[in-house]
């Protein structure tokens, strides 16, 4: 318990920042009236990636994934008509080893700091837009484009991929869908051939046409925005792949910009080569500098593997429970009261469900996969009922 004053700072409002933010917010009702969190964020809103396969096919759902972020914290305030904490609508644009540098201008000064920024996928997957306005108009545009377009090409086959491509062969029957895939087989890696090959067999029970082991060449001079426009694409086979539509469901894009000045001063490199964060056994900044920056979710260097939101929510957990630690016991006011720490240990994922439409999928867990069974079907549909929406939007 202690009176005074504390500033934690989270950027990132999306599962991996909302559970770190609620866990340190708490300790506001339980002794520590003048601590203060601020979240910040370039969108207004929570966008429930997750679902965005079904809002391709489902302009209403879609609508449903944009969740406010404004006021995540607002039960966690000793005195609401004199609120501590708050929400700042900007995006960081420089970190430093006190404060943070946002877009608007603002010096945002911290003593603990959680980089919870992500890593962004390509659309429909990942959308684009300050505000509720532009993320739903966005959204509409892509629903509207898939509606009319005729004949689709998705490249990539990870989750996302093949999720798409399950959800337009399910409501349109009519279109042509094809998913082409880079690898020998469908999913990550670290799951077993049978999902693989059940999902091949699913896809294709709908009419989807999947082509593995081609690469295909996207040329850099090309938007690729879900418009609808004939385009022809060359795969590594050379075979061409034309369509009206295309979705590229490739790679991922880790938000850590903003660290180049902090690199730069400290004469450190604090990103791998591909832009994640490095992190220690703890998730705290792989920087002996800074013991009071944490980075859990998709962009710290983690592997794959980790890089889901149910993995995400556990290493916020640890991070919130390591930020406790510290804040018990006063590093911020004085440096040397650091506490033990607990490292995140949680690992791979080894459980998946794909949906692939409204009735079919894939399922596996504990290394057994469920693949061209019924199983997969059945269990897959605690997934594909609202793609997880109604779980965590109890948390915004």
């Amino acid at each position: 318990m202690s009176d005074r004053e504390i500033n934690v700072v989270i950027v990132g409002t999306s599962i991996a920042g909302m559970t770190a933010a609620k866990a340190v917010a708490a300790l506001s009702k339980q002794g520590y009236p003048n601590l203060r969190v601020t979240t910040i964020d370039k969108n207004e809103y929570y966008y429930h990636a997750i679902g965005a396969p079904r809002a391709v096919v489902d302009k209403e759902f879609g609508k449903q994934l944009l969740l406010p972020v404004k006021n995540l914290l607002q039960s966690f305030e000793l005195d609401p008509e004199s609120p501590k904490h708050r929400f700042i609508h900007a995006s960081v644009v420089s970190v430093n080893k006190h404060s943070v540098v946002l877009s608007d201008g603002q010096n945002i000064v911290y003593d603990y700091l959680v980089l919870a920024t992500g890593a962004r996928n390509k659309l429909p997957a990942h959308i684009q837009g300050p505000t509720f306005a532009d993320a739903k108009q966005q959204m509409a545009r892509v629903y509207d484009n898939v509606s009319k377009a005729k004949n689709i090409l998705i490249v990539g086959g990870g989750p996302v991929g093949v999720e798409i491509a399950g959800e337009i062969a399910y409501a349109y029957k009519d279109k042509s869908v094809t998913l082409v895939h880079g690898a020998e087989r469908l999913l990550p890696p670290n799951f077993k051939p049978g999902l693989s090959n059940g999902a091949v067999h699913k896809l294709e029970r709908l009419g989807v046409k999947v082509v593995l082991n081609e690469k295909i060449d996207i040329p850099k001079d090309v938007l690729f925005d879900c418009s609808v426009r004939p385009l022809s694409l060359v795969g590594s086979s050379g075979a061409s792949y034309s369509s009206d539509l295309q979705i590229l469901a490739t790679g991922i894009t880790f938000e850590s910009d903003y660290l180049h000045d902090l690199e730069t001063d400290l004469k450190v490199s604090l990103r791998q080569p591909n832009g994640s964060i490095k992190v220690k056994s703890t998730l705290q900044l792989d920087c002996d500098a800074l013991p009071n920056v944490f980075v859990p979710g998709d962009v710290n260097s983690l592997p794959a593997g980790a890089k889901y939101a149910v993995k995400a929510k556990e290493q916020a957990t640890s991070v919130g429970n390591n930020l406790v630690l510290m804040i018990k016991q006063g590093y911020d006011a004085d440096n040397k009261k650091m506490p033990a720490l607990v490292d995140y240990t949680g690992g791979e994922m080894n459980m998946t469900l794909v949906p692939i439409g409204k009735e079919l999928g894939v399922f596996q867990a504990l290394g057994i996969a469920f693949g061209k069974s019924f199983v997969g079907d059945f269990l897959s549909k605690i997934k594909s009922k609202d793609y997880f929406l109604s779980k965590f939007a109890s948390e915004f």
